[in-house]
């Protein structure tokens, strides 16, 4: 066609996203190709007194996120520098924090050469390139605010909203990055709802796994994970249960009940309630199920299981006196076990494999085992409340190679969970121990043999476990003598709990009497009083003060931290000194609160093997200990009936409903349909067909299909592109167009729509790109400036104009669209237009606001002239 443009459309479309800053209607200062969907539009309500626009935008949607003590903020795009203009202006920054903006190179020396947003950058505030990461990630000290868990990851609303691609890749290899450091630097580090959770469990074990260490030498174990692959493996488990000894991570209950498989020993270990919901099943296990539980499983668990229980590592979230260890007396053993199994992570598959190992087997097989997305995006096994929910859509995604030798995605902690079994199973090789994954969609793990399940050498028999059952037979005053134990403990770790408190305070005390000079000649005395203390809680409470320094351990780091690059005046020591101590006070007086629940659900279980105490006294003081779960242990121990219990049921089946609420909704967030089209964006950048149509396959799994219907039309029309067929392309979008939503999914329908105007112009329908484009703007008014080039190259001077109107109407500062105005003006002979935009001249930058106003003069001088 005649009047078609000579650029191509990825050359039309790329040439117009330029990053200048320019002021807005409401006086900000943005650059439109990043942040005209955040701050361009007209119909918000006004801001309050004294604050901008953009601020107000920011302050609604980040709140208070951004201002936390002692936090490292690493942040992807600034939303045009107005991001480190909104952490600035909250003044005084927290204690302890510190900013790091992350833009793409050309964006942050736009940025950094404005005088008003180099101003704001200083030794708290950052604002660099990805290549100046690393080295800012150093000096700005990573790991240390990972230790203390203070790295919070953040998109800014452009990143977020994936307007452009610049921030796609950039984000996603940030937040992988992050993540797969998190877990390096934090995977040793105990936490305290791990701590928490072990303290919680003590009444709940009796029976570690000491007794059981080698009892199956050289034979095999079946290790049950959770992944997608365990639906292609069960029937063959089921067919050959009797030859195997199964190992099973709790999430799977569900699904093994439903196909009637009972496994040997089920493992749990994650200390949070979203444990018992997703494992809830478990508990409908036969008796010949055993739990292996790790000691800081959540409680909620240990408390409902009915059968029997062998926990991981130590009973005591503490090392017990020297005294205790070394007695010869049998009422004084050591209550944490000696040599028990030692938990590994990640995740409890990795636990499960140290278990079969700890235990003697040789040679340990899993079924479930991927650590990827299955092809159709699952990311969990059938039954699980993720499977449900369908397929996983929201996620950085790092790619992988399968055992049949497919590219697979998975996530960064998965990723690391991939390396941590790799450095398992190079552990265990020295040991003899071969592990092997028949999983054909599971991710290549080095050190991890891919086999076939029916091409492993089997047992031909039943396998054996009778040693197993007969060691762990113990009886009821075994059981008393434990919890007496027990009971002594945790009166002493009360007692002395107690007295570190006071220390502390004393402390506090003593150090704000040194610093303030109370009186100067008694400051050597207040020195000498704190190093007795130190040594005090060191020598004679070592127990306790290991307890309450685990408890307070990330605040006992930050105190470590820095919090300028300036040696600490006085004012600064005493601050840290001051919060160090307050820090071992408030873990003793947290601590000293855990402990009479404690105390009263030790005597609950002393009071449960006295068959003399009435079984409603026993379900009071569940619901006093809030632990209403356990009532399935007493019915199933007591064999009592149903309306005996009907009660505290009820009680738990309220707090269980909630609990899958919660879940459902967690797990529907990351997979609704919308969540995908951050991924097809960056799979159509990459030029990446193969990820593209997984991705389209997963949509079409989604469990719902009205909502993921319009997204995966638009990935076939992205497919559809990239091959080049473009009537198909086409047809897809129009199917986008039919079916999308324009109240929430108006991100899908703004690129989709300029999808439309790019395969327009290719087909040679620069008049139908045009139309896409003008829609296109008015659901993001940073795309104006493109429909109004493609007009003026169309030769539709009216259509140009009305579209730089439009776009000058919300950005009225951005001086070269004022002047391409003023050019059309001068094409359609009128004054008045150009007198118009040199009223538009005020809102630019005073730089360039005299170049604008000569130009327009010059055109209207010409125009009156003519």
């Amino acid at each position: 066609m005649s009047n078609a443009p000579n650029q191509s459309p990825n050359e039309l479309l790329n040439d117009e996203l330029t990053f200048d800053l320019v002021q807005t209607a409401h006086g900000d200062w943005i650059i439109p190709a990043l942040n005209g969907l955040h701050f361009g539009t007209n119909a918000v309500s006004p801001s309050p007194p004294g604050e901008s626009f953009a601020q107000s935008v920011l302050k609604h949607h980040f709140s208070h996120r951004l201002h936390k003590e002692d936090c490292l903020f690493v942040i992807v795009g600034s939303d045009s520098g107005q991001l480190i203009h909104y952490v600035q202006s909250h003044q005084p920054l927290p204690r302890g924090s510190r900013w790091v903006f992350i833009e793409p190179a050309p964006i942050a020396h736009i940025l950094s050469a404005q005088p008003e947003i180099a101003r704001q950058l200083d030794d708290y505030v950052h604002l660099i390139t990805p290549d100046q990461w690393p080295e800012t990630a150093r000096l700005l000290l990573l790991d240390d605010y990972f230790r203390i868990g203070g790295v919070v990851f953040e998109r800014s609303l452009a990143a977020l909203d994936h307007t452009t691609p610049v921030y796609l890749e950039l984000a996603g290899e940030v937040d992988a990055e992050l993540s797969s450091r998190r877990y390096i630097t934090t995977a040793n580090l105990g936490k305290l709802p791990f701590i928490k959770a072990q303290l919680g469990n003590i009444p709940n074990f009796f029976a570690h796994l000491v007794p059981l260490k080698g009892i199956f030498q050289g034979k095999k174990a079946l290790v049950l994970a959770g992944g997608p692959s365990l639906d292609l493996e069960i029937d063959w488990i089921k067919a050959n249960r009797d030859r195997l000894f199964l190992i099973a991570v709790s999430r799977i209950s569900a699904r093994l009940l439903a196909t009637g498989i009972h496994p040997d020993l089920i493992a749990t270990v994650d200390p949070h309630p979203i444990s018992l919901t997703v494992s809830r099943q478990m508990f409908d296990f036969p008796p010949n199920t055993i739990l292996v539980s790790g000691n800081h499983a959540y409680p909620g668990i240990t408390n409902r299981w009915p059968h029997k229980i062998l926990y991981t590592d130590n009973l005591l979230p503490w090392n017990e006196k020297q005294d205790r260890k070394t007695s010869g007396d049998d009422d004084k053993a050591p209550l944490n076990p000696i040599d028990n199994l030692t938990s590994t992570g990640p995740t409890v598959t990795h636990t499960c494999v140290m278990l079969a190992a700890y235990l003697g087997f040789t040679e340990i097989a899993f079924a479930g085992l991927d650590l990827c997305h299955s092809p159709e995006g699952q990311t969990h096994a059938k039954g699980s409340s993720e499977a449900s929910s369908g397929p996983l859509l929201d996620y950085t995604a790092v790619k992988v190679t399968t055992n049949q030798g497919d590219t697979a995605w998975t996530t960064p902690d998965y990723f690391a969970g991939i390396d941590m079994m790799r450095i398992l199973a190079s552990h265990l090789a020295q040991k003899g121990v071969r592990l092997i994954n028949p999983s054909r969609h599971g991710a290549v793990i080095p050190g991890v043999t891919f086999k076939p399940l029916d091409e492993i050498d089997w047992s031909t028999e039943p396998f054996d476990r009778t040693l197993l059952d007969e060691i762990l037979s113990y009886s009821s005053e075994d059981r008393r003598k434990h919890l007496d134990h027990v009971n002594e403990a945790l009166k002493q770790m009360i007692e002395d709990l107690g007295k570190i408190e006071v220390l502390a305070q004393l402390a506090i005390e003593a150090n704000h009497a040194f610093f303030r000079m109370v009186n100067p000649a008694r400051q050597a005395l207040h020195q000498r009083r704190i190093r007795a203390i130190d040594r005090f809680m060191r020598h004679r409470l070592t127990e306790a003060e290991e307890l309450v320094r685990a408890v307070a351990q990330h605040e006992l780091i930050a105190t470590d931290i820095p919090h300028d690059f300036f040696a600490l005046d006085a004012k600064q020591a005493e601050n840290l000194t001051h919060r160090f101590y307050d820090a071992i006070r408030r873990g003793a007086q947290f601590l000293r609160t855990l402990f009479p629940n404690l105390e009263y659900r030790l005597h609950t279980r002393q009071l449960e093997l006295d068959d003399t105490t009435p079984s409603p006294e026993i379900l009071e003081r569940y619901e006093q200990g809030d632990e209403t779960e356990r009532v399935l242990w007493l019915k199933t121990s007591r064999n009592l009936a149903e309306q005996v219990v009907a009660h505290a049921e009820a009680h738990y089946e309220r707090k269980i409903t909630d609990m899958i609420a919660a879940d459902r909704e967690r797990n529907q967030a990351r997979r609704a349909p919308k969540a995908s089209l951050r991924l097809a964006e960056m799979y159509f950048s990459q030029h990446n067909l193969v990820a593209l149509q997984a991705l389209e396959h997963a949509l079409s799994v989604h469990p719902d299909q009205a909502q993921a219907a319009p997204y995966g039309a638009y990935l076939k029309g992205l497919q559809a592109e990239l091959g080049h067929e473009l009537v198909n392309a086409m047809s897809a979008y129009e199917d986008v167009l039919n079916h999308a939503s324009t109240e929430h999914d108006t991100t899908l329908l703004e690129h989709c729509l300029l999808r439309i105007a790019s395969v327009s112009l290719t087909l040679g329908n620069p008049e139908q790109a045009n139309q896409a484009l003008d829609m296109a703007s008015a659901l993001n008014p940073g795309h104006w400036p493109l429909s109004a080039k493609l007009a003026t190259l169309r030769n539709d001077d009216t259509h140009a104009v009305e579209a730089y109107a439009n776009y000058l109407t919300l950005f009225p500062g951005d001086h070269q669209r004022i002047l391409m105005l003023a050019e059309l003006f001068n094409r359609l002979r009128s004054t008045e237009g150009v007198r118009q935009c040199m009223e538009l001249a005020n809102y630019c930058a005073p730089a360039e606001k005299t170049k604008l106003l000569n130009e327009l003069g010059t055109l209207l001088h010409q125009l009156n002239m003519s």
